[in-house]
């Protein structure tokens, strides 16, 4: 026969400590939007806060390794999409063969004095600061629960947990610092595009100075403590929390009943908010956008013609290594270029004629048909799109 305890202090507790350890998977993805904002400094409680407690800093937000851009007419590339515009675009999700046109303008509220604008910030009522006031909430009710049962260890426990919240979150405290461009001479206009893993792309029109900021520059984060200082902050706060997880192991059941149950209700709340988008966490108003609207092609070919017919250009074609390099390729582009207004030119039929007119590898039977022994020429000519990316990204499915 099943037992069961059968009075409340039949029911063990002891480990309650280890629901203040648990949920840092969920947290790990909140450290850098929830240090970017003032409440990190408010005594609170967080799960895991552990996550925090990292000997080196990240120095930037992280990015979309499976997309890159290139400028239209300045000719930047990049193997990678800033953080901002994926938050932006949310490329991933865009349907395969699809072509989106976009404009970005500064707001007319980020317009600043003496060349200082706006910045990106978390929003003022986004889920990290609603969670922090929260966790503070439920910081309160628990010191005034241990001070009116006079137990003595919860109030340490409660303390200690709070205040290592606190110093986590000093050390960690940044703020978004983009890339401004500071010469101001004129140049072309910064249109982009954007390349997604699925044949996507994105054109976006913007200033060149739009496009430093957001694509081509490195976003950083500015933090306010010195590394010194962190690691100081850091080594604090570690032997601070192992011992309110001593404490906690010593507190009357009462005590650890309600601190395991809001430690429970806030690992329920943190893994909500990493479920809900990443543009609700960020305030971008310094930025509006413009949807322009969004066409979806049969083929990876006919996506090409309506991008090229966009942006009336394509030497960037060439730059992102959007295409094959070979001969029947880089005679298509040219032809392209030459009827981009053309109306009538049927782009689908010129590839096929060109392609058909290649010479014809059947039969041929190379001593090594490693890749190793083919000529690097060779090589990046059968990847193909995105032949300048990382080795270790595969080519998008597409159809010629």
């Amino acid at each position: 026969m099943m037992e069961f305890p059968t009075t409340r202090d039949n029911v063990k507790l002891d480990i309650v400590g280890l629901l203040a350890i648990v949920g840092e998977s969920a947290m790990s993805g909140h450290v850098q939007p929830s240090t970017a904002s003032w409440t990190t400094l408010l005594p609170r409680l967080i799960p895991a806060p552990q996550s925090f407690l990292k000997t080196t800093r990240p120095w930037r937000l992280p990015f979309n390794n499976s997309a890159s851009v290139v400028g239209i007419r300045s000719g930047n590339f990049s193997q990678t999409l800033n953080f901002f515009p994926d938050v932006f675009h949310g490329i991933d999700h865009l349907p395969r063969f699809s072509v989106r046109t976009i404009s970005i303008t500064r707001s007319a509220e980020s317009d600043g004095i003496d060349g200082i604008f706006k910045n990106v910030a978390v929003r003022k009522f986004g889920p990290m600061n609603l969670l922090a006031v929260i966790g503070m909430i439920f910081f309160l009710g628990l010191l005034v629960a241990a001070v009116i049962l006079r137990d003595g260890m919860a109030l340490c426990a409660v303390l200690l947990l709070s205040v290592t919240s606190s110093l986590v979150g000093m050390g960690s405290f940044w703020s978004v610092d983009l890339q401004r461009r500071r010469d101001s001479r004129s140049v072309p206009n910064g249109d982009v595009v954007v390349l997604g893993r699925q044949g996507s792309f994105i054109v976006v029109r913007c200033t060149e100075d739009i496009a430093r900021e957001l694509y081509f520059g490195q976003e950083r984060c500015n933090y306010y403590l010195g590394e010194r200082a962190f690691q100081v902050v850091a080594a604090t706060a570690t032997f601070m929390f192992m011992a309110s997880v001593v404490f906690l192991a010593n507190c009357t059941w009462n005590l650890q009943a309600s601190i395991g149950l809001s430690y429970i209700i806030l690992n329920g709340l943190y893994w909500m908010a990493a479920l809900m988008p990443q543009r609700l966490q960020w305030d971008m108003s310094a930025y509006t956008l413009n949807d322009e609207g969004t066409t979806t092609e049969e083929s990876y070919t006919d996506t090409l013609i309506n991008v090229i017919r966009n942006t009336r250009e394509t030497q960037w074609i060439r730059i992102a290594g959007a295409v094959p390099k070979t001969k029947a390729w880089d005679a298509w582009l040219e032809e392209a270029g030459e009827k981009i207004m053309d109306s009538n030119w049927n782009g689908r039929d010129s590839l096929t004629k060109l392609l058909s007119a290649a010479p014809s590898t059947t039969g041929f039977q190379p001593e090594n048909t490693s890749s190793c022994a083919r000529p690097r020429s060779q090589q990046s000519a059968s990847v193909g799109y995105l032949g300048k990316g990382p080795r270790d990204q595969q080519p998008p499915e597409y159809v010629v």
